[in-house]
C-alpha cells in the first residue's frame, strides 16, 4: 500500500488521472489530516473512494508529525507548521513498521526533502504518470496535457518541470 500526501490526490483529481493512479500503485492510505485538506479544497466525495483508506495517527505519532510540520516549514515558502500537517502525518504514517507501507507519494519540495533524509522512498504526481507511461497506460503527449490541466487549476507545476517530465516520457516510451 502506498501512502499519499495531499498535493498528488489534487493533481490526480485536477487532470482525471485518479483511475491511472490506482491502477499504478493500488491501495492508498492517507492521514487524517490530509483527508481534511482535501475535504477543505472540495474533494472530499473523491475520499468515498474504495481505494483509500484514511488512517488515524496515535498519540504519539502525532506529536512526532507536529514536530516534524515545525522542521519541513522552516525549510519551505510556507513557514505555518498547520500548512504542513498533512506532509508531516504522511511521512510519520509511511514509518510504520506495521503495516508497511512501500512508498509515499509527495510533490511539496520541503516534505519530499525531509522525507528522502530519514530514507523513505518517494514519487511526486509527475512520477507516477511516468511509471503510467512505462506501463504503456498513458502517452508522453496525454502526460504534459494532465500537468498542464493540474497547472491551469491552480497547481504550480513549472514549465521547465512539465517538459522535462515530458522529455522523460519520451525516453521511458522508447525502452
Amino acid at each position: 500500500m502506498v501512502v499519499c500526501d495531499t498535493g498528488p490526490l489534487i493533481s490526480a483529481f485536477q487532470s482525471n488521472s485518479f483511475s491511472l493512479l490506482r491502477e499504478v500503485l493500488g491501495e492508498l492510505a492517507v492521514p487524517r489530516a490530509v483527508a481534511e485538506e482535501l475535504e477543505r479544497h472540495g474533494w472530499g466525495e473523491e475520499l468515498r473512494d474504495s481505494a483509500i483508506h484514511v488512517v488515524d495517527l496515535i498519540a504519539t505519532e502525532v506529536a512526532q508529525a507536529v514536530e516534524l510540520a515545525r522542521q519541513i516549514a522552516k525549510h519551505s515558502r510556507n513557514i505555518d507548521r498547520v500548512g504542513h500537517d498533512g506532509e508531516s502525518q504522511a511521512i510519520v504514517l509511511a514509518c510504520r513498521s506495521k503495516p508497511t507501507y512501500d512508498l509515499l507519494l509527495i510533490d511539496e519540495r520541503a516534505g519530499r526533502e525531509s522525507a528522502k533524509s530519514i530514507g523513505l522512498e518517494i514519487v511526486g504526481f509527475p512520477g507516477v504518470l511516468l511509471m503510467g507511461c512505462k506501463a504503456k497506460l498513458i502517452t508522453p503527449n496525454e502526460i504534459k496535457l494532465r500537468l498542464q490541466e493540474c497547472r491551469q487549476q491552480g497547481t504550480y507545476y513549472g514549465e521547465s518541470l512539465i517538459e522535462s517530465v515530458y522529455q522523460k516520457a519520451l525516453t521511458v516510451r522508447r525502452t
